[in-house]
């Protein structure tokens, strides 16, 4: 499976110069989440640097993690007339409203990263380059499951509510967590996929009566907080942590011995494809309505692979 995937995404990165028949510079407007968020900041920087190798124009926009102000974004991008629309969505609920908007504009839409319900995919007008959020979630349970010998107290620190990477991930740690009966879920609250947030929910949770074992996030960024409150706290050999992305900053950790262990997600991957998938949009080709980009499991043993 993993090589029909390489395969395919060596063929998007073979497509050829694309321009309109006037001569034109082909746009797309872009919008994420979140401009300071580290691993989105470096999937959009991969992915002007795929629209700049073929002529093509990015017009990015910060959602600021308002889905309100992502969708005005969207409609910004409509009345500009741009090529395409390339979405990192903030609330896959806004999906079908987004997806009606651009269908109805003729824009293709690809959204990226995070993959919306089916029923917002329109096949070859609104489709996805994304990892399978379950999957990342499934990794994470899977680890602490055996880390912890099939017994403990599990907490859950979530991304933004109503984010794929929050429904899914969190869904797949459950998945996993249920097949162990002595394995409990005694805390779970978002940090909207933040640092700063994860320490304060940290610090409320140590600061009750329950013991928690091991901390399983929805991003790095969460994980990173949590163990630096347990450092503070000289508990982080007692807790396991586990984070999502394999961020440079993650990766140290790893190599620090720090964080207990993290999910590889190809931000690159996903940003070059979404524009290649556009490009074949925009000349009318048939595109997957989905094309699904591998997440992969880092630990002590193998983060070294995916340094840069």
């Amino acid at each position: 499976m993993r090589k029909v995937i390489v395969f395919a995404l060596v063929a998007l990165m073979a497509l050829p110069l694309i321009a309109t028949a006037q001569g034109k510079k082909l746009k797309m407007g872009v919008t994420i989440e979140d401009f300071n968020d580290v691993f989105m900041r470096y999937a959009l920087d991969q992915l002007t640097a795929e629209a700049t190798k073929d002529n093509v124009d990015i017009v990015a926009a910060d959602g600021k993690r308002d889905p309100n102000e992502q969708l005005k974004q969207v409609e910004n991008f409509i009345t500009q007339g741009v090529d395409a629309i390339l979405i990192h969505v903030i609330d896959q609920t806004l999906a079908p409203t987004i997806t009606k908007e651009c269908v109805q504009a003729g824009i293709p839409l690809v959204y990226f990263n995070r993959k919306p319900d089916d029923s917002a995919l329109v096949p070859g007008k609104a489709v996805a380059v994304a990892s399978p959020e379950v999957v990342a979630g499934s990794l994470e349970g899977e680890f602490v499951a055996k880390a912890l010998h099939g017994k403990g107290n599990v907490a859950i620190l979530m991304g933004t509510m109503g984010s794929a990477p929050q429904i899914g991930r969190t869904q797949g740690t459950k998945d996993v967590l249920a097949k162990y009966p002595d394995i409990k879920i005694v805390r779970e609250q978002t940090a909207n996929f933040q640092r700063p947030d994860a320490v304060t929910v940290v610090e409320n949770w140590l600061a009750g009566d329950v013991h928690i074992d091991a901390i399983i996030a929805n991003n790095d960024e969460m994980a990173l907080g949590a163990v630096l409150v347990l450092e503070e706290k000289n508990m982080k050999n007692q807790v396991i942590v586990t984070g999502v992305d394999a961020t440079s900053d993650a990766l140290k950790f790893i190599a620090d011995k720090r964080l207990d262990m993290t999910v590889f997600q190809n931000g690159a991957a996903q940003g070059r494809g979404a524009v290649q998938i556009a490009l074949r949009m925009i000349k009318g080709e048939n595109v997957p309505t989905f094309t699904p980009i591998p997440f992969e499991p880092v630990t002590y043993d193998n983060y070294k692979k995916y340094m840069k």
